[in-house]
C-alpha cells in the first residue's frame, strides 16, 4: 500500500564471495541456514530450534521484511513511533549477531518516505528504498547509518543516543574513500559481550601488513567496526 515507511535496506557482505567459492548446497545448509535463526530471532525475540521459513520468520505485527539472495529488506507496517523503534532494535540484533557469531556481516542503510508497499505481489517501489541502497553502499564498515531524513523521523528526544529502547548514537560514519558523514547510526554494541570479541582472525588479532595490501577494504571495515565499538560501548568501557 502506498504511505510514509522507513526503510532498511541490508546487505550481507561477502555473500557474493561465498557462493562463488563454495558449493551451493553448503552455502544454504550452513551459512544461509544460520542466517535464517539469526534473522528470525531478531524478529521473533527466540532462538528456533530448526531452520525456520520465510513465512515462521516474518511474523513480527510492526516490521515486515523481504529476502533476496544477499539483500534483506525491513520496512516498518505502520509510521509509528514503535514501529520504527522495532525496526532499529531488529536491525540492530541482527548486526551483532552477524558481528559476534556468523561467517558474514551486515551493512545496511536506513531511510524514510513515501513508497508502494504490496508483500504479496512483491512489489516494493519508492524514494526511500533508493536512498536507503544509496545510503548502504557509501559505507565503510559492519554497521548501520540513518539518512537524515530518518533521522528527523525519529522522536527528537532519543536522537542523541543512551537509550538501549532506541539503539541509536550520533556518529561520524566511515564511508568509502576515506571520507565520513555526521550521521545516527545504529548502535548494535548494547548487547552483552565480551571485549576482545572483533579479533580479525583465529591466528591473528589485526591483519597482517600483506593482508592491507591484498585486501585493504575488508580490512578498512573491520577497522571502522572495530573503532566503532571502541568509541561507543558503555559496557567494555565501564569494564576497563
Amino acid at each position: 500500500m502506498q504511505g510514509q515507511y522507513t526503510i532498511a535496506l541490508c546487505d550481507i557482505l561477502g555473500f557474493s564471495d561465498l557462493v562463488e567459492r563454495r558449493p551451493l548446497v553448503r552455502v544454504v545448509k550452513n551459512e544461509i541456514a544460520w542466517f535464517s535463526k539469526a534473522l528470525y530471532h531478531a524478529v521473533n525475540k527466540e532462538w528456533p530450534e530448526n531452520v525456520p521459513s520465510f513465512d515462521e520468520i516474518n511474523q513480527n505485527s510492526r516490521v515486515g521484511l523481504a529476502w533476496f539472495s544477499d539483500t534483506i529488506l525491513l520496512f516498518t507496517r505502520k509510521d509509528t513511533d514503535n514501529s520504527l523503534q522495532e525496526l532499529l532494535q531488529i536491525l540492530a540484533s541482527l548486526i551483532y549477531m552477524s558481528i559476534i557469531e556468523g561467517s558474514t556481516r551486515l551493512r545496511a542503510g536506513i531511510a524514510y518516505g513515501e513508497a508502494f508497499i504490496d508483500p504479496k505481489k512483491a512489489m516494493y517501489v519508492g524514494k526511500p528504498i533508493i536512498n536507503a541502497y544509496r545510503m548502504e553502499q557509501q559505507q565503510q564498515w559492519s554497521g548501520a547509518a540513518l539518512t537524515k531524513s530518518t533521522s528527523e523521523r525519529v522522536p527528537e528526544d532519543v536522537r542523541n543516543g543512551g537509550s538501549a529502547d532506541w539503539p541509536i548514537h550520533p556518529y561520524e560514519v566511515p564511508l568509502k574513500d576515506n571520507k565520513t558523514i555526521s550521521r545516527l547510526a545504529i548502535n548494535w554494541t548494547y548487547h552483552i559481550h565480551d571485549q576482545d570479541f572483533l579479533g580479525w582472525s583465529e591466528e591473528s588479532k589485526e591483519p597482517r601488513p600483506e593482508e592491507w595490501i591484498s585486501k585493504p577494504s575488508i580490512c578498512e571495515k573491520w577497522h571502522f567496526t572495530k573503532q566503532f565499538h571502541l568509541d561507543v560501548c558503555d559496557q567494555c568501557r565501564k569494564r576497563t
